[in-house]
C-alpha cells in the first residue's frame, strides 16, 4: 500500500510568523480588507521586499509568499 502524502490546494503564506492557507486568488489590498488593515499606517514586507502602497492592488499572493506588516510609531 502506497503512503499518501497530504496535499492541500489552498495557497500557504506566511503572515507575520503564521501559516495563513488560502483558497482564493487575492492581492494585497484584498489581504487589507479581510483583516480590516489600514495600510496607510504602516509599511508592508513582502518576500523581504519594502512594497509601496501602489502595488499593493497589483500584488497578487502565491504559495509560500511571506509577508510582513509593520506598524508606523510615532512619539517624543
Amino acid at each position: 500500500m502506497k503512503k499518501k502524502i497530504y496535499t492541500n490546494s489552498g495557497t500557504w503564506i506566511l503572515i507575520n510568523g503564521e501559516v495563513y492557507i488560502t483558497n482564493y486568488t487575492i492581492n494585497l489590498d484584498q489581504l487589507f480588507e479581510f483583516f480590516n488593515i489600514n495600510k496607510s499606517l504602516l509599511i508592508t514586507e513582502y518576500n523581504q521586499v519594502i512594497l509601496k502602497p501602489l502595488l499593493c492592488s497589483k500584488t497578487f499572493l502565491g504559495s509560500f509568499d511571506r509577508i510582513e506588516f509593520v506598524t508606523i510609531v510615532g512619539g517624543g
